[in-house]
């Protein structure tokens, strides 16, 4: 198998920040993982949870948890870049979700 597969750069302030692909594994525990508690972590971005950034990237949750929204952004839109077949996966599951009745 390959090494880091494709990969984003971003900065985050001063801080260089990778954007990593996942392999196929990688998107299984993410999606396995249970339903989070913390509701800004959870819904803040549509696109991805917040906990999840650390797997996609080199960030810490820490430095997560720094950012302001508006930073987190560009990194995000890296995560997009080097994972479009995730982030296509998680649009279509999300559209075809049953929507309670």
């Amino acid at each position: 198998m390959s090494g880091m597969g494709k990969t984003v750069v971003r900065k985050l302030g001063e801080k260089e920040v990778v954007c990593r692909e996942l392999s196929v594994a990688q998107v299984r525990e993410l999606l396995a993982r249970a339903a989070p508690t913390d509701l800004v972590a959870a819904a803040l971005f549509e696109e991805i949870a917040l906990d999840d950034l650390p797997v996609l990237t080199t960030l810490t949750i820490e430095e997560v948890g720094a950012a302001r929204p508006s930073e987190l952004e560009s990194i995000i839109e890296g995560c997009k870049e080097a994972n479009p077949h995730f982030f296509a996966m998680l649009a279509r599951l999300t559209t075809k979700a049953p929507q309670p009745a």
